[in-house]
């Protein structure tokens, strides 16, 4: 099957109709830039998602002939509703991008008023994060709104179920037959991909899914075994008095109840070769484990260990992920974000790039600087107040020399 890449002066959809450019609009970058974005806005499908779906997702993703992203997009929303897929995926996300981004100069110095285009900035913060999810979701690409100040104002994300990186398109049609080649709008689209384009979700959907099935199952057996049912014999076999005493029963709790004639046995067996505590408790316990090796590639910093030394071991297994992670995010930001930035009017010399602000522990390195101070070493004012963020009036020496020239 075949796509067609719809041109810069006629963009044709089944959302939004036929919209006709002229080529003096062509040429206009907000113009074409919004209808870039104004992809098709397809409605979620909420139903929960099983094995088979996953597969089948996956079958739709890794076709030769036409991959299409949205069905294994989809998978990906509903097993993201689990809370610890949800907190160990946010856990190193905000160790990534929590940090400070600054440029420096060739010499790899700290240049402020350059800084001041990425510091404290909310679309910067909102790219952050978005190149980071890539790492779940695989292959995104995003548009950046460029604000009244000709400066850019907002990151916004494009319909990761349109986009299919193989073939640089945003599909815009429900049949997935029309697309933009986003590849021609380098400096309004970005794609942002930190490691392959299909993400991590792939592997984990199975464990969330196996958990959802687990619940289930062991909330299941806790309302047939977990709570005492409540059984009325009656003698009476007036379907009105049946109704009431079965009224009694449903307004004295919520535990199971059942109304039977004088005479009817009922028998509840639990399976008595299990620990059905153990059952369902450590299958959730061990895929809670799998889900947490394959993002963070370790467990205890998000559960309790056994030790410390053990603790120490998985925290430095987790430093290793995030270092990386910084490394892939650095390449995004200066091979991609850099070029587009000066393409919008951005000023940022050559030579330049963006780097994460080494930050010292003042704990740590007080003890350091006390070496050099014994040593005879004289710190300069600026270390110190770069350093530990206090501001000095005046230096030591400084009143020496004043005193001695009097």
């Amino acid at each position: 099957m075949k796509f067609h890449q719809t041109s810069s002066t006629e963009i044709k959809s089944n959302v939004f109709g036929n919209v006709k450019l002229s080529k003096a609009d062509a040429n206009n970058v907000q113009k074409v830039t919004q209808l870039l974005v104004d992809t098709l806005r397809r409605s979620r499908t909420l139903w929960r998602k099983e094995i088979n779906h996953w597969q089948a997702a996956r079958a739709s993703r890794y076709s030769v002939e036409m991959p299409r992203n949205f069905q294994l997009q989809e998978v990906y929303d509903d097993v993201m509703l689990d809370g610890h897929l949800t907190g160990i995926t946010e856990n190193r996300t905000l160790r990534t991008t929590n940090k400070d981004y600054i440029f420096v100069n060739a010499e790899g110095k700290k240049d402020p008023k350059v800084s001041e285009f990425i510091e404290n900035k909310t679309w910067f913060q909102q790219l952050l994060e978005l190149a980071h999810k890539s790492t779940y979701y695989g292959t995104c690409v995003a548009f950046l709104h460029v604000g009244k100040d000709r400066l850019f104002s907002k990151a916004e994300l494009i319909k990761r179920h349109s986009v299919v990186s193989e073939l640089g398109a945003i599909f815009t049609d429900i049949a997935l037959t029309k697309a933009f080649p986003y590849k021609e709008y380098p400096n309004e689209l970005i794609e942002l991909q930190m490691y392959d384009h299909i993400g991590l979700l792939e592997k984990a959907a199975p464990y969330t899914i196996l958990k959802r099935h687990s619940w289930g199952s062991w909330d299941e057996f806790e309302e047939l075994f977990g709570v005492p049912i409540r059984i009325a014999k009656v003698a009476s076999q007036s379907e009105t008095v049946k109704n009431e005493v079965a009224g009694w029963l449903e307004e004295m709790g919520s535990a199971p109840y059942a109304v039977f004639p004088i005479g009817t046995e009922i028998e509840i067996k639990e399976n008595s070769k299990g620990d059905a505590f153990n059952v369902f408790y450590m299958k959730l316990k061990e895929l809670n484990a799998e889900l947490s090796k394959l993002i963070l590639h370790q467990t205890m910093t998000t559960d309790n260990g056994s030790s410390k030394s053990q603790g120490n071991t998985h925290e430095n297994t987790l430093g290793e992920v995030i270092a990386a992670d910084e490394k892939r995010i650095l390449s995004i930001l200066n091979d991609r974000l850099i070029p587009m930035m000066r393409n919008n009017g951005y000023r940022i010399p050559e030579g330049y790039r963006i780097k994460v602000s080494e930050t010292k522990n003042p704990t740590e390195q007080i003890k350091i600087d006390a070496e050099f101070l014994k040593a005879g070493y004289i710190l300069p004012k600026d270390y110190i107040e770069e350093n530990y963020g206090t501001k000095i009036l005046e230096m030591p020496n400084a009143k020496q020399e004043v005193s001695a020239k009097k």
